[in-house]
């Protein structure tokens, strides 16, 4: 399953993404990872990413699940 992520700094600047994937909790910082389908000319690229978040610069953090195409 994928998720649909917001969270919001501190200092009023807020950052939004899909596709996250994975979430692993760390002692102050939380890592967020997952993979976008870029389509391209012949086939789709995947390309991984991965943020971290340090638990003393962020506000909030929201998380909710995407929801999937039926087939």
């Amino acid at each position: 399953m994928k998720y649909f992520y917001e969270y919001k700094y501190k200092n009023g600047r807020k950052v939004c993404g899909h596709n996250l994937e994975t979430i692993e909790f760390f002692d102050n910082c939380i890592r967020l990872s997952g993979v976008d389908i870029i389509p391209t000319s012949y086939d789709y690229e995947e390309q991984h990413w991965r943020t971290i978040l340090d638990m003393n610069e962020i506000e909030h953090l929201t998380i909710r699940p995407m929801l999937e195409k039926e087939k």
